[in-house]
């Protein structure tokens, strides 16, 4: 048996004419991590295909990589939890398929081996989710930021009465766009074209997906833009920033202009993993992380 045979007849393919039956399985556990996170299934939805089972108390999604299927913490109540994880397996067993799940975080991952006996873990540290303190960032205070509030002071100092914050809406999302094109124009990595087409997918959506953005213009002209969007009653997530790098503390500003006009009332915010690469690890430990989302990838044996 094969996983083409096991897309064609369990599991159905998510597109834009389905993908929005997500929303509602979201809410029942409120996952706070950033795969589980509606508007970063579209942005990555070409690059990370997803598949679903339904079913009456839970919602299952699968994802491919590489050649391996697997299966995402399920979308019910914890009270359905064992039954949809024993669907799964019932499924990947039905093809003879070595039974994968991935980024489960703690309390789902011990659910998963309090259920399942026989089952290795391990960590993907390239997948933390990094959190912040959403307050800490709206007023950049303390030592630890010290560096990023002089780049942010710098940018205030230096466009005073230059720049102005919008909210993403349908009247500028095209501009929104066309500074995207911009900023996309000189890289060549298949990773950022992607990301490139999934935020414009994201903007496309600006009047149906419920979603939080604001720009920056300098001049009259968007430099920078930022998407977030709702993970828990505690925390939110910001999906997409971008900015033209030439500008000092331009993407302080950016960062710290959201919150401040879309998502103060959160405690805290999630700004995704660094993809196991160095410099953007590096970056994201700049901002002085309250701690991160460990997850896990889980294999029966």
């Amino acid at each position: 048996m094969s996983i083409e045979e096991c897309l064609q007849n369990d599991f159905k393919v998510i597109d834009m004419t389905n993908i929005m039956m997500i929303k509602d399985y979201l809410k029942l556990q409120e996952y706070e991590e950033s795969n589980h996170n509606l508007v970063n299934m579209i942005l990555w939805m070409k690059w990370y295909p997803l598949f679903y089972y339904l079913d009456a108390n839970y919602l299952l999604l699968l994802g491919v990589h590489k050649n391996e299927m697997f299966i995402y913490m399920p979308l019910c109540k914890d009270e359905y939890f064992n039954e949809a994880i024993l669907k799964a397996k019932s499924i990947f067993d039905g093809y003879g398929l070595p039974f994968v799940m991935s980024c489960f975080v703690e309390k789902q991952k011990d659910m998963v081996k309090e259920l399942l006996k026989d089952v290795s873990i391990s960590e993907d540290p390239g997948s933390f989710d990094y959190i912040y303190d959403n307050e800490r960032l709206k007023d950049f205070k303390g030592k630890k930021l010290q560096k990023k509030r002089n780049h942010l002071n710098a940018f205030y100092k230096e466009y005073d009465g230059r720049w102005q914050y919008e909210r993403i809406d349908k009247y500028n999302v095209g501009e929104c766009e066309k500074f995207l094109d911009n900023w996309a124009k000189d890289k060549k990595e298949d990773f950022l074209l992607a990301e490139v087409e999934g935020a414009k997918r994201i903007l496309g959506l600006v009047d149906k997906l419920d979603y939080r953005g604001g720009l920056i213009r300098i001049d009259n002209e968007i430099k920078a833009f930022a998407i977030g969007s709702h993970l828990s009653k505690r925390m939110w997530q910001e999906n997409v920033e971008k900015a033209d790098d030439s500008y000092r503390g331009l993407y302080q500003a950016m960062l710290q202009q959201l919150i401040i006009h879309e998502f103060a009332d959160y405690e805290l915010v999630n700004r995704e993993d660094d993809l196991d690469l160095e410099n953007l690890r590096h970056a994201k430990m700049a901002y002085a992380p309250l701690y991160l989302i460990h997850k896990y990838k889980i294999r029966k044996v």
